[in-house]
């Protein structure tokens, strides 16, 4: 029999119940949580009053145990603990608030798409951990990055009875008392926080890409890059970032900038649209909307959109995918980075004229982000489905480079 759930629930109900009694003597606040610990434990007619807190709760995740820990030890002792846990915590809350909003709810059914059955085999949701691990290391956020390793050993030593790694991060009643603190907790986001977390998330993915095609090819296919999954919707979702993004700029810029600029930033929104509506089939499985005959008949997926058509002309089948999303675009990008990129740095009248079109320049990481992705997606990742992979985290770099461009200025009122 597993006791750990027990145990938990029981320091659960004495810790709160020491925390009652904080302004009080450190004697009494320790006195207090023995006396509950023990009652709790004690049965009543068979049951504890701990084995129904279990029922009630379900177990505590790792994350919560450990900061019940901290908060009764720095209660207790009277000393705060040291650094930055405070900020820590409050960016915790926050992160969780944003998680729980979106996770328990499709848990429960209210989304055609369960995000918490991603934690039984979380080949998705492991890079996406070890993306914000790599953050918190990065930006010394020391008691987040503990938490996580306390999570992940966890989970792997089969600490709780449940075998979803989200029971190991999160709980109801964390989440309960995030949601509770987040409007105390939240602050905007520093946009350098989110531009190495975003990097931070490329990274991990194309690492975990080429170790799921090598090691478990039929998982990455099935699971990995599954259609409606994870990768999908998140490039969705950054494209409409980038929507966003150019649409605040369209309003800024109206009036006050040339005809061509405007125009420019008017072609990206439209492409950000185009891409993120096209990703999802504009919605059609979402909304369980059937596709029109002519989509059914040319559409190699027969789902509504465009990337995927297949034309016949001339008795020759030419697909519209490789043709204009691949080649093309392919080649518009060498043009970008390699041809329009030089000019712009090296000779100011080319450098004056982009600037007055409204053309986002790439910084220098943002021109070994593509290559990069292209090189190690090509060359290491051995599926026939890998170009979802070069769409998800070359969309990823796209959106930084519409974000944070080398020209940023010419953004400036």
């Amino acid at each position: 029999m597993n006791y750990i759930p027990l145990i938990s629930a029981t320091f659960f109900l004495a810790t709160v119940a020491s925390f009652f009694f904080r302004k009080k003597t450190r004697g009494l606040q320790g006195a207090i949580f023995i006396v509950v610990f023990l009652t709790a434990l004690i049965p009543i007619e068979g049951i504890s009053i701990a084995t129904y807190a279990t029922i009630v709760a379900g177990d505590l995740s790792p994350v919560s145990l450990a900061l019940l820990t901290l908060f009764f030890c720095q209660n207790l002792t009277g000393r705060k603990l040291p650094g930055t846990f405070n900020e820590e915590v409050a960016r915790l809350q926050i992160i969780i608030s944003l998680v729980a909003i979106i996770l328990y709810p499709t848990a429960l059914g209210f989304s055609g798409t369960d995000i918490y059955s991603h934690g039984y085999y979380p080949l998705v949701l492991t890079p996406l951990i070890v993306a914000f691990f790599g953050l918190s290391i990065y930006r010394s956020w020391y008691y987040i990055g503990g938490l996580i390793i306390i999570s992940w050993s966890c989970y792997q030593t089969g600490f709780l009875s449940s075998n979803n790694l989200w029971d190991y991060l999160m709980d109801p009643l964390l989440a309960i008392w995030c949601l509770f603190n987040f409007k105390k907790a939240w602050r905007w986001p520093n946009p350098e926080v989110g531009k190495e977390g975003l990097l931070f998330l490329v990274g991990a993915f194309l690492v975990f890409s080429v170790i799921h095609a090598k090691v478990n090819p039929s998982a990455f296919t099935l699971y990995y890059i599954k259609e409606d999954g994870f990768i999908e919707y998140a490039t969705s979702f950054a494209l409409i970032i980038g929507l966003m993004v150019c649409i605040r700029r369209l309003i800024n810029i109206w009036g006050r900038r040339e005809t061509r600029f405007v125009c420019t930033t008017a072609i990206l929104a439209f492409f950000c649209l185009f891409g993120a509506g096209e990703e999802i089939s504009w919605g059609q499985r979402i909304f369980e909307i059937e596709s029109p005959n002519f989509f059914l008949a040319h559409n190699k997926q027969q789902e509504t959109g465009l990337h995927n058509l297949v034309l016949e002309l001339e008795g020759k089948e030419f697909s519209v995918n490789k043709i204009i999303f691949g080649t093309s675009l392919a080649f518009g990008l060498c043009i970008y980075l390699f041809v329009m990129t030089p000019f712009y740095r090296n000779n100011p009248l080319v450098a004056s004229s982009f600037d007055r079109m409204g053309i986002p320049m790439p910084r220098n990481y943002q021109i070994l982000g593509y290559l990069l992705i292209v090189l190690i997606v090509e060359l290491m990742v051995d599926s026939s489905r890998r170009g979802e992979v070069t769409e998800f985290t070359g969309v990823i770099i796209f959106l930084l480079n519409i974000m944070h461009p080398y020209n940023a200025h010419i953004y400036d009122k």
